[in-house]
C-alpha cells in the first residue's frame, strides 16, 4: 500500500477521530495488538497498532507531521508531532487517537518542538520543549502554565529532551534530561549534561544534577525507579569517554556511566530495559551512514553480554519495546514493500535473546515502538 497518496485522501483524519482538543473517547479492547507504532519517512507520518497496522482513516493525516515521537507514561500513551507542536493521546491498547492538544502558544519563533510527555497523578501533562527553555504544563487539553529552565544553559536553552515522573518515597518527582548542546557549533555536545528533579505537586525545580555522560538522547527507559539513558555524546566518534549508557537512581539522585561507549563500539541511540536484561541500539561513527547494531547488557553490572544483531548498512534499526518477555525492534529497510519489526524471545530469566521466525510487517518505516496495554 502506498503511503503518500493516503495523505491526499485522508485529510486531517485524526481531527475527525478526536473532535475538539480536550474530548476523549472510551477505550476498547484491541484483540491481538501488541505494539503501538509511530512510523515516518520524514516527509509524512503514521500511528497505528500492530500487527494489522494498515494505513487509512485514523492512522494518517497532515497533523502528524514529519518528525514523530512516541511515549508511554503511567498507563497513558502519546504520539508527538514535534514539528507541528501537537500531542495526540492514544488509546494505550490500540494506538488510536482519543485527544489532540497543542503547545504552539509557547513557541518563540517557528516551533516549540515537544520531545516527550509525562503524566502526573492529577492528570496534568509535563512536556519538555526542545526549542524553547520551558517545560509546558498541559491540563484538560490546554496549556495552563510552564516551568522556565533558561538558567540551566549559558545560551539560554538547555535542550530539554526526555522526562519521566517517578514516585520517590511516595512523592511524585519529574526527572528531565538536559542535553545542553552548543547552539553556535552545529549542536555539538561540549558541556556537561544535566538531570532536573522537579516536585510535581508544586511544579518547582529542586535540583539540577550533573550527569556523567553527555547528550542524553531519546526517551529514557525506566525499571524499578532506575532510569537508563542513551548518551551518544557526538555520533561521529566511537570512543568518547563521556558517552554510553548511564544509570540514574531516582531514589538517591545519583548516577553512573554503566556501559562506556568504548565497550559498545559505537554511539548509543536508544535503550530498552526489562527485569535483568537491557538492550541498546548502537550506531557506528561513519558520518551520514551510522550503521546500527543491537547489543544486550546487564542493567545491574553494565556487562556487555551479546551482539544480538550485527551492523546494518545504515541507520536502520529504530524503535524498541519489551512486552511479556519478548523484545520488538524496528527496521527501516524495505523488504517486499514492507518494513520489518524483528522479534526476539528471551531464553529464561537471563539475557539470552533468540531471534524468532515470526516478524511483524509495517507499511511505513518505524521510528518508535511502545508496548500496547
Amino acid at each position: 500500500m502506498s503511503f503518500r497518496p493516503l495523505l491526499a485522501t485522508v485529510l486531517l483524519a485524526l481531527l475527525g477521530a478526536c473532535g475538539e482538543e480536550s474530548r476523549t473517547a472510551p477505550r476498547r479492547a484491541c484483540g491481538d495488538v501488541k505494539l503501538i507504532v509511530a512510523a515516518s519517512d520524514y516527509s509524512a507520518s503514521a500511528v497505528c497498532g500492530a500487527p494489522g497496522c494498515t494505513l487509512g482513516e485514523g492512522t494518517t493525516g497532515n497533523d502528524l507531521g514529519k518528525d514523530p515521537q512516541l511515549t508511554s507514561t503511567n498507563g497513558r500513551a502519546f504520539f508527538l508531532a514535534r514539528d507541528n507542536d501537537l500531542l495526540f493521546e492514544l488509546d494505550p491498547s490500540c494506538g488510536k487517537a482519543i485527544a489532540r492538544m497543542s503547545v504552539h502558544d509557547l513557541a518563540v519563533t517557528s516551533i516549540a518542538n515537544p520531545h516527550d510527555v509525562a503524566a502526573a497523578p492529577d492528570g496534568a501533562l509535563f512536556v519538555p520543549l526542545y526549542n524553547v527553555p520551558k517545560i509546558a504544563i498541559v491540563k484538560d487539553g490546554k496549556v495552563e502554565g510552564a516551568i522556565d529552565i533558561a538558567q540551566y544553559d549559558p545560551d539560554g536553552n538547555p535542550q530539554a529532551d526526555a522526562i519521566r515522573i517517578v514516585n520517590v518515597g511516595g512523592v511524585p518527582k519529574a526527572f528531565v534530561t538536559l542535553e545542553r548542546l552548543d547552539d553556535g557549533n552545529k549542536l555539538r555536545s561540549a558541556q556537561t549534561s544535566q538531570m532536573l528533579r522537579i516536585d510535581v505537586a508544586t511544579r518547582t525545580i529542586e535540583a539540577a544534577i550533573d550527569l556523567v555522560g553527555r547528550n542524553p538522547f531519546n526517551p529514557m527507559a525506566e525499571q524499578d525507579g532506575v532510569l537508563f539513558l542513551a548518551e551518544p555524546g557526538n555520533f561521529d566518534v566511537a570512543d568518547d569517554d563521556l558517552a554510553g549508557i548511564e544509570r540514574f537512581d531516582t531514589a538517591t539522585s545519583t548516577s553512573k556511566l554503566l556501559v562506556p561507549e568504548k565497550s559498545l563500539g559505537g554511539s548509543v541511540a536508544e535503550v530498552a530495559v526489562t527485569n535483568g536484561c537491557g538492550v541498546a541500539i548502537v550506531a557506528g561513527p561513519e558520518p551520514n551512514v551510522n550503521p546500527t547494531s543491537l547489543v544486550a547488557f546487564d542493567p545491574e553490572t553494565g556487562a556487555v553480554l551479546d551482539k544480538v544483531m550485527e551492523a546494518t548498512p545504515g541507520y536502520d534499526l529504530q524503535g524498541m519495546a519489551w512486552k511479556d518477555g519478548t523484545l520488538y525492534v524496528g527496521d527501516r529497510r524495505a523488504r517486499s514493500g514492507a518494513y520489518r519489526v524483528h522479534v526476539f524471545e528471551r531464553d529464561g530469566a537471563g539475557c539470552v535473546l533468540r531471534s524468532s521466525p515470526r516478524t511483524i510487517d509495517l507499511p511505513q518505516r518505524p521510528v518508535a515502538l511502545r508496548a500496547a496495554k
